[in-house]
């Protein structure tokens, strides 16, 4: 049987609509899911104004450098998602408790002890404790001094600094050197984010 022009045409116009249709469905998925995706990130990376300062670089003490984190302004930042990191070196994050072998030490976040050899690497703040504990005045056998503050705990906010100091140990590893970056990341399951950045050394002090 010999079909007719105008079923041809029929077939033709409902060929096209169909493929109008999907087109139409596929391209309001995909512009859904990029809404969304983007909508997600936007919303949940925080933005912060954190300033960076270096100390003690070219002081001549070979293991003495700083730097001082200080939240000004912006976003609350809750720890859990943050990391910071000197060159490739991670010397914050998420960690409930770096120092918990005694109460007088809880250094919340801080990663004193950074190339796993078990010797503290950084300083944690300088405090009294009680005998036959751990933390103490500045030269004592973990590492500490008066200089390190350590605000930033559970959740960071405007006003709060967080101060990262190399031991001056032999032993201890040197944790920063002029010209590294430091870094402050945000991050959440895949998504990150670079909150602040800066280069440190002298010229930063």
């Amino acid at each position: 049987m010999t079909r007719s022009g105008t079923d041809r045409g029929t077939s033709s116009v409902i060929g096209v609509l169909l493929l109008v249709a999907v087109a139409v469905v596929v391209a309001a998925t995909l512009s859904v899911f990029a809404l969304q995706f983007g909508s997600s990130v936007t919303e949940t990376a925080p933005v912060a104004d954190i300033q960076i300062a270096s100390r003690y670089f070219g002081d001549g003490v070979p293991k003495n450098d700083a730097v001082v984190l200080t939240h000004i302004g912006g976003d609350r930042l809750e720890r859990e998602h943050l990391e910071i990191r000197v060159g490739d070196d991670v010397v914050y994050n998420r960690t409930a408790d770096s120092e918990s072998n005694s109460r007088t030490n809880n250094v919340g976040g801080l990663l004193v002890e950074v190339d796993d050899d078990d010797f503290n690497d950084l300083n944690k703040p300088s405090r009294l404790s009680p005998p036959r504990t751990h933390g103490g005045p500045p030269g004592d056998g973990d590492g500490s001094d008066p200089g390190v503050a350590i605000e930033w705990e559970s959740e960071v906010q405007a006003g709060q600094q967080l101060v990262i100091q190399e031991r001056n140990a032999n032993q201890a590893y040197d944790v920063m050197s002029a010209g590294e970056t430091i870094s402050v990341v945000w991050r959440d399951g895949e998504a990150t984010a670079t909150i602040a950045e800066a280069t440190v050394g002298p010229e930063a002090a």
